[in-house]
């Protein structure tokens, strides 16, 4: 999905291959005006199908479920800030998210198979990284300019089976200019992981900026 700055809000391409990246074909367009962009795309194995994330304000920060093979693309929740997110993780309990909004309150939310979203556990600032080792389940967040988060921390939340959320650390802001020198924030790898491992980069932390710390991860 094409992420670009977009001011004009020009139309909005979605890009997919059927030979391993060899070649490659506009799959979905949202005409000019829809969105800003596109956040992310997520394979969900559990309803085989994908999610797709939009941005950034109004009715432009949408999720949307889409066929595997993009014959039908169709919105799911457009409800503002609360659900302009990123990386969304599916389970087989439902959908989990995190909300990417520096003029809002954030949250895990949970979006069930029967359609019921429900709110988690709030957040210290947008989130744009997730990641699940076997059911545990883990969001960061950044550190950006906003009138509401004023906690210069990037922050990591998990939870052991998607119920009961903790803040697990928290790494501070570096001195260096947000805008010329990065948002603060917490790096988490995507896809699948079939290990037991959890890996998390520092990105404009203080000691942190550039290292990887890894753990085990007790999980079912």
């Amino acid at each position: 999905g094409e992420y670009f700055d977009n001011a004009a809000r020009e139309a909005v391409h979605v890009y997919g291959s059927n030979d391993a990246g060899r070649s490659w074909n506009v799959v979905h367009t949202f005409p000019a005006g829809a969105i800003r962009h596109v956040h992310g795309i997520t394979y969900d194995s559990y309803r085989d199908c994908l999610w797709m994330c939009t941005g950034d304000y109004g009715a432009e920060s949408r999720i949307l479920r889409a066929t595997t093979d993009w014959s039908v693309v169709e919105p799911v929740l457009n409800t503002g800030q609360q659900t302009r997110t990123v990386r969304p993780i599916p389970t087989a309990e439902g959908l989990y998210f995190a909300t990417d909004t520096e003029l809002e309150q954030n949250y895990i939310y949970r979006l069930s198979p029967a359609g019921v979203l429900e709110r988690l556990h709030p957040t210290n600032g947008p989130s744009l990284w997730s990641c699940r080792i076997g059911t545990a389940l883990f969001f960061s967040t950044d550190v950006e300019p906003s009138p509401l988060h004023r906690r210069p921390y990037a922050c990591l939340y998990g939870s052991a089976e998607g119920g009961e959320w903790n803040e697990l650390l928290a790494w501070p802001k570096d001195g260096w200019h947000m805008f010329l020198f990065q948002f603060g924030n917490i790096v988490l790898p995507s896809g699948r992981n079939a290990t037991s491992i959890l890996a998390a980069t520092g990105s404009a932390v203080r000691e942190e900026d550039g290292v990887m710390r890894a753990w085990s991860v007790s999980a079912g």
